[in-house]
Parts: structure tokens; C-alpha cells; sequence
């Protein structure tokens, strides 16, 4: 499984979507490890609810090989055009590895 990690400093969940710049991306391993693959950089589009609509859907592009992204929040319209290109978004925080080491656990 790969996941997308909205960061600003690639300890915490801490960005909104729309307004990350930065995506952390990880792999969970069948075996259950936990690999760091890359840091995505992407271009904030949310400003104060407004955003263009291509912009949105150029950063869902950017992700659209991860099979979850999470963020500290996002908005509806991110939230349809992520799950349109089977990113599940997962609105969340705390710590990257103890978030991730939960899904590692889960399966």
C-alpha cells in the first residue's frame, strides 16, 4: 500500500490538503514494514475556500498512484475528486510513523 502524507516537516500530519505543498510518500510492505519512497513536491490551491478547479485536480494527479492520502483536513470537493481516482482521503493527525504503524498493524 502506498500512502501520501500531507506535512510540513515530515514528523507531524499537520496540512490541509489544499494547502500542503509538501506530500511525504510511504510504502507499507506485505511484510509490514514501513519504507519512506520520496518527498512529492505539490502547489497550494486552497485560498480561503477558493480555489481553481484545475489546480485541485492537478494536485489529486500527483497523488493518483497512492492508495491513501492523509491530511489533517481537506475539503468536499478534494475529498470527490481523490476518491474518483481511488485515493481514499483520511482526515487525521499525530505523528507520521505511529499513524502509519497503525495501518501497518490493521493490515
Amino acid at each position: 500500500m502506498k500512502v501520501a502524507v500531507a506535512s510540513s516537516d515530515g514528523i507531524v500530519i499537520n496540512q490541509h490538503f489544499g494547502r500542503a505543498d509538501t506530500f511525504y510518500i510511504y510504502e507499507i510492505l506485505q511484510t509490514g514494514k514501513i519504507r519512506f519512497l520520496e518527498k512529492r513536491k505539490g502547489r497550494p490551491f486552497c485560498h480561503s475556500g477558493e480555489h481553481e478547479e484545475q489546480d485541485l485536480l492537478d494536485s489529486v494527479e500527483l497523488l493518483a498512484d497512492c492508495d491513501k492520502v492523509l491530511v489533517l483536513q481537506l475539503g468536499r470537493g478534494a475529498e470527490r475528486a481523490l476518491i474518483a481516482r481511488k485515493v481514499e482521503p483520511v482526515a487525521t493527525r499525530g505523528f507520521i510513523e505511529e499513524v502509519l504503524a497503525e495501518y501497518q498493524e490493521s493490515g
